[in-house]
């Protein structure tokens, strides 16, 4: 193995090390090129998008596109089966984005693909709307 791979091996090992401790969190390739460099891993932003990208495209990261023209964010699912199933909220204040595991919706997911032959990307699908804690700092 030469250098470049082993290089190259490690900086994807960094970028799955950071994602793997944020697998809770949504984050973009601007927050990962952002945190890595931070802590003197020099990696170029080019560098964490094609490996993030091959890392979705291999099913590890899951990616999400939340609005035309801002680009996605990615999530860490592994393994994780669960995390393909379910829809999102997107606070307009914010701007966290909110995993909704609602059987209400499922309901009606199954409905649209078995009543009206059309599946519905979850990856694409996103509620807009204003989350709890930044309506009650609006409320105030």
């Amino acid at each position: 193995m030469n250098n470049k791979t082993v290089y190259k091996t490690k900086q994807k090992e960094i970028i799955l090390d950071y994602l793997k401790s944020n697998e809770d969190s949504h984050v973009t390739i601007d927050e990962v090129f952002k945190y890595l460099n931070e802590q003197g891993n020099k990696v170029g932003r080019t560098t964490v998008y094609r490996h993030m990208e091959k890392l979705a495209d291999d099913g590890i990261l899951r990616k999400y596109y939340i609005e035309e023209g801002i680009g996605s964010c990615y999530q860490y699912i592994g393994e994780r089966e669960d995390c393909h199933q379910h829809f999102h909220l997107k606070c307009t204040e914010c701007k966290e984005l909110i995993h909704l595991k609602c059987s209400y919706l499922e309901d009606i997911n199954n409905h649209i693909l078995k009543d009206h032959n059309f599946k519905i990307n979850n990856t694409k699908t996103v509620f807009y709307g204003v989350c709890e804690n930044c309506r009650d700092k609006l409320e105030r």
